[in-house]
């Protein structure tokens, strides 16, 4: 696995510290990878934000490599999103999770549980056409299908780029209502 996540290429393509910065996250944002593999967006994180950094992980094998690379204090390892306080947020990222979610509506409940006012949400997924690497091309999902999954759920496309040849990033941002 470990060969997979942190393969080279893919690495380079997912540019973790630029993309975070692309995505805006400062010195005192509250950052959280859903689906953090083995860290290489949280562990990049730690090189912007002070502040905590989730990182959720369901499979115990990652997390189990997640705990021997992490000697950072501000990072907290969770094997669920529910463990993440309430309105804590401020970035939030899903990398190559979103066709993998069985209930996507349950995760953003989740999500909006955790988002503070005025986050940014960022899907990053494989392009759906054949790439070098990623699933089969039917178990991936479009660009135009994951703005319209996050639209029914309140969640706005603000902006979008293309991350090497093989993904696409979203950002899509929500204005909690009180």
């Amino acid at each position: 696995m470990l060969n997979k996540f942190e393969n080279p290429e893919r690495v380079t393509e997912l540019n973790p510290k630029e993309t975070l910065i692309k995505l805006g996250l400062s010195k005192h944002d509250v950052f959280c990878d859903i689906g953090a593999g083995t860290g290489i967006f949280t562990y990049a994180a730690d090189e912007i934000t002070a502040d905590t950094i989730y990182a959720i992980e369901i499979a115990e094998a990652m997390r189990e490599i997640l705990h021997l690379k992490n000697n950072i204090p501000n990072v907290r390892i969770e094997d669920s999103i529910q463990k993440v306080p309430t309105d804590s947020c401020d970035v939030v990222l899903l990398c190559t999770v979103l066709h993998e979610l069985d209930n996507i509506p349950a995760m953003m409940q989740e999500i909006e549980r955790i988002m503070k006012y005025s986050v940014v949400l960022a899907i990053i997924e494989f392009h759906k056409e054949v790439t070098p690497m990623g699933p089969p091309v039917e178990r991936r999902i479009s660009e135009r299908e994951t703005v319209e999954t996050l639209r029914s759920n309140e969640l706005v496309k603000s902006k979008g780029f293309k991350l090497g040849n093989n993904f696409y990033c979203l950002i899509f941002k929500q204005a909690k209502v009180y």
